[in-house]
């Protein structure tokens, strides 16, 4: 699939098939999303990616993640408890801190190319923001191994679609041509 088209037809799934993904996929997926640009040039490790997988292990997850924003006062989904949408993997993607705000936005890009290259392989993904206060607790981040020193920024699902939902048309967006 041409770049373009992955990003013209990318959709957020909520949606998965039970199968499971293949690692090998997996690793090629995590490997497109490390050439994301970073900075500063030439970070040796910008983020590291942690992975999770099996729907029945992501749906108590999702659970514990849905009662721990409920518990902590975020806004959460009143008519969709399924956080993880029984995907069978789910990669969260880590980051040393810093005072810049550099480590969120790398793991941002590093997210974007997740998702591209996730759909030009046939697969759906879906940013899911309601788990990261859960990630970020120390009792999570000790049963997930995710060492000292690294915070979650961003987390995924990733499988096998179930249907691709119709993409909501966009307008063009304003631009304005600096004189």
């Amino acid at each position: 699939m041409h770049t373009v088209d992955a990003i013209h037809s990318r959709r957020s799934i909520r949606a998965y098939q039970a199968r499971p993904v293949d690692r090998t996929v997996i690793g090629e997926i995590l490997w497109d999303a490390a050439q994301a640009p970073t900075l500063p040039v030439g970070l040796d490790t910008p983020f590291t990616f942690v992975v999770i997988e099996g729907a029945d292990r992501l749906a108590l997850y999702g659970s514990q993640a849905l009662d721990f924003a409920r518990a902590n006062g975020a806004d959460g989904p009143e008519d969709d408890t399924r956080v993880f949408f029984d995907a069978p993997v789910a990669i969260v993607i880590c980051a040393e801190a810093d005072a810049a705000g550099e480590a969120l936005q790398n793991c941002t890009r590093a997210g974007q190319n997740l998702m591209l290259s996730a759909e030009a392989r046939g697969l759906g993904t879906c940013w899911v923001r309601l788990a990261l206060p859960w990630l970020c607790d120390s009792q999570t981040r000790a049963e997930l191994a995710i060492p000292d020193g690294l915070t979650p920024f961003a987390a995924f699902t990733l499988g096998h679609p179930q249907g691709m939902p119709a993409g909501k048309p966009r307008e063009r967006p304003p631009v304005i041509w600096s004189p």
